[in-house]
């Protein structure tokens, strides 16, 4: 090995020493901007390492840590409800042949529509990693003599680490004002809360 070599060769070892550290290994792909937005967020503000990058041709992106922290890394973000889980659209179950649709298929996505509307209000309270919401709103005919009320059930994961628990008479409240003929004792609420691993409680 002449001088030279033998100068450059620990610039080299430690040039590679550098971009091997720096190498990231996929977590997730296919998220959604948002949620690949706050996942980096609350990784980098736990010092994980992460970064984001985008499929451009598909509109979707993906997080990237270091091989080492990923255990970390999935547990802080499982801790915090990520990834959302996806959730099938009305509009892939029940596709729209005809300019007309038929009133079982309007009732439906009407109902799924106000579902997810508010699931998406209780997910917004602090804690929350999962909700379910399922409406029941009966046909009840207009010259009939008794009408069936309508009813709602609720179902929500949260961290222990929240009084969600706390929170039931108004997240019942919530449900009962975003649903027009609910009344309040007509919702059920399930509260149940996570296990989530050691390292994230």
């Amino acid at each position: 090995m002449t001088t030279i070599s033998k100068k450059l060769f620990p610039v080299v070892c430690l040039g590679l020493l550098v971009l091997l550290s720096g190498c990231k290994t996929e977590l997730y792909s296919k998220l959604e901007e948002s949620d690949a937005n706050s996942m980096l967020a609350i990784l980098l503000n736990n010092k994980i390492e992460a970064e984001k990058t985008v499929d451009k041709k598909a509109g979707t992106y993906f997080l990237h840590v270091e091989e080492s922290r990923i255990p970390q890394a999935v547990a802080l973000l499982r801790e915090h409800g990520f990834p959302k889980e996806k959730v099938v659209s009305m509009g892939d179950m029940f596709k729209k042949e005809g300019l007309i649709s038929s009133p079982l298929e309007e009732r439906a996505r009407f109902i799924f529509a106000l579902s997810q509307s508010v699931q998406e209000t209780l997910s917004q309270i602090d804690g929350v990693l999962v909700a379910r919401v399922h409406i029941v709103l009966p046909e009840n005919n207009p010259i009939g003599e008794t009408a069936q009320p309508s009813s709602a059930s609720v179902f929500i994961k949260y961290n222990p680490a929240y009084r969600i628990e706390d929170m039931k008479s108004e997240i019942k409240m919530i449900v009962e004002k975003s649903i027009e003929g609910l009344s309040y004792d007509k919702v059920s609420v399930v509260l149940v809360p996570a296990q989530l691993p050691a390292a994230a409680q």
